[in-house]
């Protein structure tokens, strides 16, 4: 009888540990967190990774890519969208419609903005869900979708003097983001 006792507990303990090891989550059920989010890039030979700072924004995707890098561009990138990206070294050049640029209503200095020549730019989302909050400022409550998104770009600028900044190997990991 001792024995019976001792190869069923046995047996328990092995069917329990085999249960624990088949619920073990997957990497893809891994919950991420907004800090999780990472923005890669290559550009003269080095290779980038910019994640999530705190106070400061290197990178965005709302409305497009933007890289907030002056050290290495001189500017601000924007991509809005597809065959439209331009350098803003000044962080006041306005996009209309068509892509078409000014500067406070003037035109720009294509010497100094670099403007689209090539690039792509795919993103896709996964595990959206909508969130709703109060607007103080116009009194309505304001419904937007959280997703998260991953992606990738390359992208080649040129200025008026011939001159190129070549963006290649883009990616990108956004968790949570407001879109």
């Amino acid at each position: 009888m001792n024995k019976n006792i001792i190869s069923m507990a046995l047996l328990f303990c092995m069917l329990f540990f085999q249960g624990l090891l088949a619920c073990k989550k997957s990497s893809s059920d891994t919950k991420h967190f907004p800090t999780d989010s990472r923005f890669r890039f290559t550009y003269n030979g080095i290779k980038y990774e910019l994640p999530v700072n705190e106070g400061t924004t290197e990178w965005a995707i709302n409305n497009g890519i933007y890289i907030y890098r002056p050290d290495l561009f001189g500017g601000a990138i924007h991509f809005p969208f597809s065959n439209c990206a331009y350098l803003d070294p000044d962080l006041d050049i306005i996009a209309h419609g068509n892509c078409d640029l000014t500067k406070n209503g003037a035109p720009i200095d294509s010497a100094l903005v670099y403007l689209y020549q090539s690039g792509s730019f795919n993103i896709s989302y996964t595990n959206c869900y909508q969130k709703s909050e109060y607007d103080i400022v116009t009194g309505t409550t304001i419904v937007y979708d959280v997703c998260d998104a991953t992606g990738t770009f390359n992208l080649t600028l040129k200025n008026s003097e011939g001159k190129t900044i070549v963006i290649t190997d883009g990616s990108f990991e956004a968790y949570n983001f407001r879109r």
